[in-house]
């Protein structure tokens, strides 16, 4: 077994055809000196990634071409991959396979191993779909009809009786060429004077445009077998994408053409040549207008320049054609194939595949077609054959809108409309949407009515989510008077760091995200970026809360347990709670009873698990406001949550100036008074032993204990109306209420059993707040702010509340996006992510231990303490 990293080191070798002889000897010697093991991995290779036989290294390693072919097409057809188009001159000429042909033989493969239709690649199935005609729901019906030995198998169960016997008609756009395929002498015989002719053309004078060419000859000999088509693309070209239309959302199957794929999607754009994109993506420029190629050939990208222009005009066959085709698209919208688990789409929501197609035209003696022989043609990827386009090309820098994969899961499952799912779509898979394209996008999006919610909860949600999305592209559009593209932040993510900086310094001025984002940044942006200062892993959200905890001071009590942990009781600190707000990696906070604590001890044997005090008897009433403070006339010109102590303490640890979001506040119903001795630096202490306990009482006190805070005998002493069951404790305590109550003691009472839920609060509260008469007259106290407590803070503008989002769109960000705060953001970021990063060091470490600092750059480490925010400060947890 080889190991991976000589494994890249021996295929890059292969790649740039250096021989056994010019090889490395630390590679010769890791191939224990066997050449014959060097052209095994070359042939592999040149199979795999589906090189040519001339030209590479398997040319001299392996002896046999037509074998060479034959092979690469066999573990194509196993793999699933895409017809190999840019070895269509060898294939179909030389071997008389078409994509057809191909295809068809790619599900019968499927068919006869009983593989389900999503185990097809997503380009795969979609020009599957496109030549063939069977997508998912012809899928399983032949499938179905194989198992149930249906009547049109003629007592064989053979799938080939079940499949369409000639292609689709496809596009085929005037630009393309034509090329004369496998032909034999029977099939000239059937062949029309016309027909004849264009294959005589085609073998005499060689590849032909296809505008130049009738129309349905063209059509006619395609469905033969007898041309094929090359979409031939050049450096100079500019190419577009459109809402894509009739994609297959299946799986993702990680080879290297199909990652190139989805990195053009993304990076590609109307003003970049292909040339450009080759020099953003470090990609050979032959591979990238291999790529794009079969973008425009599958329909999923428009060129934009063309030379052919002339022979489009004088050809009447082609201009009757296009007339034809829009009024078909008019009546036939394109559809987009859903995996029925993708982006947990629902029954409900996911498109029929079935879409309502045009009689075909019978060609010739071709018997009649099958039924999924059409499918309605978009005829719009004609429109932009002319090279003059109406939108003057800038080299102006762009502004970035940064969303994830929850927006686009919530315009799929909405059921909003069938063209704003088709937007969805192409947001999710192409990972981008470019100004050029907005208005279409709005257009749809402004179609979406609150009024047209079935019901409340989810529903309602979705309909939102869109209505505010267009409020906020409208409102980017108009306040930073700038071209506006939409950019996947998962997408992003695929393209590796380089690509990524390369493309968004050449291309754009700064980002701006949406807020919260749920994907993952592994690594800060380069340019100026309004949206979270942190880089983001699994668990840096439940981080991030206890940063703000600290920091602010405030915050509902806390606890986040490691993975691995038990929870034997309800821990102390939720005394009083009988809501409590749960964060599991990977999944939505959720609110749980807190007598059903013991239910997460199953989630911590995966992972960690932060629980929150979220309220007494109902969950907590919740409060957004947005950052920066805008002046208010109600408090004398100051936000009264601006006064929040929280705020004020976090103030000086964020800049909440010169970024942009929104606070979420919660009234829990238990007061929150902050901490006394506020410390930004965290300091944990080791959990004592019992035998360090009873030394301490013998020798005294250490200088690093706390005297244990009494609970006010008043307090207790008010304590008079309570159930008869509590009789034996309230004595308890009156007993010993003369001497004062200790923490001890509560621990005591607690594990007793049986106390009303009122009287545990009263009494938390007492432990926690002695003295506080005395405390509250210390500290500032705004409107009794105290009730409400900091639960999150995020950066970015929010997409969920029309009143936290109109306020940023309107009135923040003109403001912010000045020259000069643009210019020190990367700066402010950069500060702010310093200091999390160094709570999160102090929260790894024990006082006693030495601490590594966490690096910017570096993923943030799971907890491997339990830590417990109580009383304004995180402490590690003592089990209690």
């Amino acid at each position: 077994m080889i190991p991976n990293n000589i494994l890249v080191n021996v295929e890059e070798n292969i790649r740039s055809k250096v021989s056994w002889r010019n090889l490395a000897p630390e590679l010769r010697k890791a191939l224990s000196d066997n050449e014959k093991r060097y052209e095994k991995l070359i042939l592999e290779y040149s199979l795999k990634n589906q090189l040519r036989y001339r030209g590479n290294l398997v040319y001299n390693t392996f002896g046999h071409e037509k074998l060479y072919y034959e092979k690469l097409i066999e573990e194509n057809i196993r793999a699933l991959h895409l017809f190999p188009y840019h070895l269509a001159d060898i294939v179909t000429k030389g071997l008389r396979l078409t994509p057809f042909n191909y295809y068809t033989d790619m599900l019968v493969f499927l068919l006869n191993n009983d593989k389900n239709y999503d185990s097809l690649p997503n380009f795969t199935a979609a020009d599957c779909l496109r030549v063939v005609g069977v997508g998912r729901n012809e899928y399983l019906s032949i499938s179905s009809d194989l198992k149930t030995g249906s009547p049109k198998l003629f007592f064989k169960r053979n799938p080939y009786y079940l499949l369409p016997k000639f292609p689709r008609r496809i596009v085929i756009e005037p630009w393309w060429k034509v090329e004369v395929g496998y032909v034999l002498e029977s099939d000239v015989q059937s062949l029309s004077a016309e027909e004849l002719a264009v294959i005589d053309q085609l073998i005499d004078y060689g590849a032909q445009t296809a505008g130049a060419l009738l129309y349905e000859v063209v059509h006619s000999l395609y469905r033969r077998g007898l041309i094929y088509l090359d979409v031939p693309i050049s450096g100079e070209d500019k190419i577009s994408i459109p809402p894509l239309q009739n994609f297959v959302m299946n799986r993702v199957c990680g080879d290297y053409f199909e990652n190139l794929l989805y990195n053009v999607f993304v990076t590609v754009d109307e003003q970049s040549t292909i040339a450009e994109l080759s020099q953003i993506l470090q990609v050979p420029l032959d591979t990238v207008k291999q790529a794009t190629s079969l973008f425009c050939r599958l329909n999923f990208a428009r060129r934009k320049q063309t030379n052919f222009v002339n022979n489009v005009e004088s050809n009447e066959s082609w201009k009757n054609a296009k007339r034809d085709l829009a009024q078909q698209q008019q009546q036939h919208a394109g559809s987009t194939i859903f995996n029925y688990h993708s982006l947990l789409l629902s029954q409900d929501s996911i498109d029929s595949e079935q879409s309502d197609r045009p009689d075909d035209f019978t060609i010739g003696s071709l018997d009649s077609p099958s039924p999924a022989d059409d499918s309605p043609v978009d005829l719009s990827t004609y429109s932009d054959v002319k090279a003059d386009d109406a939108r003057t090309a800038t080299d102006a820098k762009r502004v970035g809108f940064i969303f994830d994969s929850t927006l686009t899961a919530f315009l799929m499952m909405g059921n909003l409309s069938p063209g704003l799912k088709t937007h969805a779509v192409t947001l999710f898979e192409v990972g981008k949407l470019c100004d050029e394209g907005m208005n279409d996008f709005l257009r749809e999006l402004e179609k979406v009515s609150i009024l047209d919610a079935d019901g409340e909860g989810e529903v309602s949600r979705y309909f939102h989510h869109a209505i505010i999305l267009r409020s906020t592209i409208v409102a980017l559009k108009n306040v930073l008077n700038t071209e506006l593209d939409l950019f996947r932040l998962e997408s992003l993510e695929a393209l590796d760091l380089k690509t990524r900086t390369r493309l968004l310094e050449k291309k754009y001025k700064f980002l701006i995200a949406a807020a919260p984002l749920s994907g993952v940044l592994s690594t800060p942006f380069t340019i100026p970026f309004f949206g979270q200062f942190y880089r983001t892993s699994a668990n840096s959200h439940i981080w991030t809360k206890l940063f703000y905890y600290h920091m602010g001071g405030y915050g509902p009590p806390s606890l986040l347990l490691t993975k691995g942990a038990v929870l034997t009781h309800l821990p102390r600190l939720f005394l009083g709670y009988g809501k409590l707000l749960i964060t599991i990696v990977h999944t939505e906070s959720f609110v749980l009873n807190s007598e059903k604590f013991a239910t997460l001890n199953e989630h911590l044997k995966n992972g960690c698990v932060l629980i929150q005090g979220y309220g007494i008897k109902q969950p907590a009433e919740t409060h957004y406001e947005v950052f920066p403070f805008t002046d208010s006339l109600d408090d004398g010109g100051l936000s009264r949550w601006s006064q929040h102590s929280a705020v004020r303490r976090l103030a000086k640890v964020l800049d909440l100036q010169r970024s942009f979001g929104y606070l979420t506040f919660i009234r829990t119903g238990v007061p929150d008074y902050g901490c006394e001795n506020y410390d930004e630096n965290v300091c944990l202490l080791r959990e004592k032993s019992k035998t360090d306990k009873e030394s301490s009482t013998q020798t005294g006190l250490r200088k690093d204990q706390t005297k244990p805070k009494p609970v006010r005998s008043d307090t207790i002493g008010s304590i008079t109306s309570i159930e008869s069951d509590d009789a034996s404790l309230v004595e308890d305590i009156r007993r010993i209420r003369d001497n004062s109550v200790t923490e001890e003691v509560l621990v005591e009472i607690e594990q007793r059993g049986e106390i009303s839920q009122e009287l545990v609060l009263e009494l938390a509260d007492a432990s926690r707040n002695a003295d506080s008469d005395t405390e509250m007259q210390r500290r500032p106290s705004v409107n009794n702010m105290e009730e409400w407590t900091l639960l999150d803070i995020h950066f970015g503008i929010p997409l969920f509340d029309v009143d936290c989002n109109t306020s940023i769109c309107q009135n923040i960000i003109k403001k912010l996006c000045s020259e000069e705060n643009i210019s020190n953001i990367l700066e402010v970021n950069s500060k702010m992510e310093h200091r999390y990063l160094k709570f999160i060091s102090q929260c790894l470490y024990f006082q006693d231990e030495s601490m590594e600092l966490v690096k910017p750059g570096k993923f943030v480490p799971k907890p491997r303490i339990n830590l417990a925010f109580e009383n304004g400060k995180i402490i590690s947890w003592n089990g209690k």
